[in-house]
C-alpha cells in the first residue's frame, strides 16, 4: 500500500508540473490575444490592465502584462499580484522557493497554488525582474530594481 501511495504522489507531482506549464502557455495565448486586440484597435501595445469593450461588457478583465524589466522601471510598474510576489522575493534573506512564498503570502500551500505561483515566478524571471540562481529557487536579479521602488 505504501508503494501505491508513493507512486500516486509522484504521478500527482508530474501532473502538477504539467498543469503549471499548460497554464503558462494558456496565459501566453491570452496575453497575445489581448495585445493583438489592442494593436488592431489602435491602442497602446503595452495595454497594462486594459479591457476591451467586449471584455468589459462581459465583466471579464484581460490579463495584465508584465513588462520586461528596464532601468527606468520600478516594482510599481508590475501588476498588483506580481508586485506582491516581487516584494516577497525581495524581502527574503536569500533564494526562496515557491512553496515558501505561498506560505509567506498567506496562500494555501497546495500543489495547485504552488504551481500557479511558480508559473508567475518563472514569468518574472523571463522578464528580468528576478533570477533563478538554482532550479526552483528565486531571488532578486542582480540587474533588476533595487528594494523597493528604486531602479538600479
Amino acid at each position: 500500500m505504501r508503494a501505491r501511495v508513493e507512486a500516486l504522489r509522484e504521478q500527482a507531482a508530474r501532473v502538477a508540473v504539467e498543469l503549471g506549464g499548460a497554464e503558462l502557455a494558456l496565459e501566453h495565448v491570452a496575453i497575445t490575444r489581448a495585445t493583438l486586440a489592442l494593436v488592431a484597435a489602435g491602442g497602446p501595445a503595452q495595454g497594462q490592465g486594459a479591457q476591451s469593450a467586449d471584455a468589459r461588457g462581459r465583466g471579464v478583465s484581460e490579463p495584465s502584462l508584465v513588462p520586461a524589466w528596464r532601468r527606468d522601471l520600478t516594482e510599481a510598474h508590475l501588476p498588483a499580484g506580481y508586485r506582491d510576489l516581487w516584494r516577497a522575493v525581495a524581502g527574503a534573506p536569500g533564494p526562496v522557493r515557491a512553496q515558501q512564498l505561498a506560505a509567506a503570502l498567506g496562500l494555501e500551500v497546495t500543489a495547485a497554488k504552488v504551481e500557479a505561483l511558480r508559473s508567475r515566478l518563472k514569468r518574472l524571471v523571463a522578464r528580468g525582474w528576478i533570477a533563478e540562481p538554482a532550479p526552483g529557487a528565486f531571488a532578486l536579479a542582480s540587474t533588476g530594481p533595487a528594494w523597493p521602488g528604486g531602479g538600479s
